[in-house]
């Protein structure tokens, strides 16, 4: 994998990984209604896993 590839992949993940641990955080707002029932704690440790592959791949 060329060196851009993997920043692009690692930025991607990164932040993939952010926007779930921050869309699991929301459910706590009442004015926020999905609609639907997400399943928040797979959402979260997805999203740990995520950011953990984003900043391995940074190296």
């Amino acid at each position: 994998m060329d060196k851009v590839k993997k920043a692009q992949l690692s930025i991607g993940l990164f932040v993939l990984g952010f926007a779930m641990i921050f869309i699991q955080d929301l459910k706590r707002l009442d004015t926020i209604n999905f609609g639907f029932t997400l399943p928040f704690a797979i959402m979260f440790y997805l999203g740990l896993i995520f950011m953990a592959a984003g900043y391995y791949l940074k190296q």
